[in-house]
Parts: C-alpha cells; sequence; structure tokens
C-alpha cells in the first residue's frame, strides 16, 4: 500500500468517526419505552398524551429508516441514468459486487484462507459528479422535509408534555419528582437510541465518496491498482467510465 493511499485510508477513517453515528437500521422501535411506570402517580392525561408521543416517535423513526435507506443507494447514484441502460447496469453490478464483498482471513484463525477478491476485468464503473450532485440535493431536500415536519412534530410535542405534566402535578413535589427521574433519565436515554442516529443520515461529498470506491477497489479487486489510480483521477472530470 503506497503512502497516499495509507494517509487516505487514515483521512477517511478519521472523517467517519467525526461525521457519522449508528445506522438507524439497527434500530428496533420499542412501543414499551413509551409506558410510565405504574409507581409513578401520572394523572390520566399525561399517561395518554404518551401514546400520541409514541405515534409521534414512530413516525420520525421510520422516516429516519427510510432516509438511510435511500443514503445507502448512493453509491449507485454515481452514475447517470442517461448513459444508457446497459451501463447503467454494468455500473451497478459492479458497485454491488463490491459492496458485497467480504474478507474472510480471521485473525483468531490464520488456517482460513483469504477470500478471492474480484477479477479486475469484471468490473466497470461509470461515475459523473452531476449525477451525484442531483442526489445530493435531492437527499438534503428529504432531510430538510423530514426535520421540519416529522421530526419537528415529535420534538415539539414531546416539549409541550413535559409542560403538561409539570401543570398537572408540579404541586406535589415527590410525585413531580419521580415523574422529572424517569422522563430526563431512563425515558431521555431510550429516545437517544434512535436519536443519536441522526448524524449517520450525513451524506459524504462528491470528493470523500469517490475516495471511499477508491479505497474499496484498493482492497477488495485483484490488480487493483491500475483500476484505483485510472478510476481515482478520472473522477476528478464531470464524467468518466472505467
Amino acid at each position: 500500500m503506497s503512502s497516499a493511499t495509507l494517509k487516505l485510508r487514515q483521512k477517511r477513517s478519521m472523517t467517519r468517526l467525526l461525521n457519522q453515528g449508528r445506522s438507524i437500521l439497527e434500530y428496533n422501535f420499542d412501543p414499551n419505552a413509551f409506558v410510565i411506570p405504574q409507581w409513578i402517580l401520572a394523572p390520566p392525561e399525561v399517561r395518554n398524551a404518551m401514546l400520541t408521543l409514541q405515534y409521534k416517535a414512530m413516525i420520525a423513526v421510520y422516516g429516519m429508516k427510510s432516509l438511510m435507506i435511500a443514503r445507502d443507494h448512493r453509491y449507485f447514484e454515481l452514475c447517470p441514468k442517461n448513459m444508457g441502460a446497459i451501463v447503467y447496469q454494468l455500473h451497478q453490478s459492479s458497485m454491488r459486487r463490491l459492496l458485497e464483498w467480504k474478507e474472510d482471513w480471521n485473525f483468531a484463525d490464520p488456517t482460513l484462507a483469504a477470500a478471492a477478491k474480484i477479477p479486475r476485468d469484471t468490473l466497470q464503473f461509470c461515475v459523473d459528479s452531476i449525477s451525484y450532485g442531483k442526489f445530493t440535493c435531492d437527499y438534503t431536500n428529504k432531510i430538510d422535509g423530514f426535520m421540519s415536519g416529522p421530526f419537528q412534530n415529535w420534538r415539539q410535542f414531546r416539549m409541550e408534555i413535559g409542560h403538561l405534566a409539570f401543570r398537572l402535578m408540579s404541586h406535589n413535589s415527590h410525585d413531580y419528582t419521580e415523574w422529572r427521574v424517569w422522563w430526563e433519565g431512563k425515558f431521555a436515554n431510550d429516545m437517544w437510541k434512535w436519536e443519536g442516529c441522526l448524524e449517520g443520515l450525513i451524506l459524504p461529498t462528491w470528493e470523500e465518496i469517490i475516495d471511499d470506491v477508491y479505497l474499496m477497489i484498493n482492497d477488495r479487486v485483484e490488480d487493483a491498482q491500475e483500476l484505483a489510480n485510472s478510476f481515482y483521477i478520472s473522477t476528478r472530470g464531470l464524467a468518466s467510465t472505467t
């Protein structure tokens, strides 16, 4: 591995650590997280409001999952559809094969043979910065719509429940304290399990996604250096096929 490739790998690894969180696709929505414990003497109005909050949270979670699925399709959006069905399908199949390649070698079992790398001649990519730019614009609009819609609705109603509980329970300091401990403790922690996945929705820039594909080619394709170099250099223009 060249020093330039090593530095690029280190840079991309650091960027991913800083900019990307957990994937929302790994999160399983739990309705029970919205059930106020029976030992907390919360009024029926507050308990009923939590059912509405559960629904708004579910809408937000599934909205995030839809966005993540769109984000996970980003590698295929590098190829313009107007290049023709054959070119587009070749890029799709090549990209899918690159993404699905797994390294079989196991440090704990060094006798296990390494996975065979992908033959260089079986891959053909077509990438275009304008195509990815259009995808980025569309994806950004979806993010904006989600943040100002389902996510804002969830956050707003959550705040309203906090105000409602204060109005109805603050006269009894013991009950209200128990509520606050649960509301700001376990409940908030349970919600962060999916709210914290927002960072994982960040879309890589054109430069970053090209760097990622370049590194995958280096790792997963046999005799990859020529393909990786030509791919990396040619993509600094507007469109290219490799």
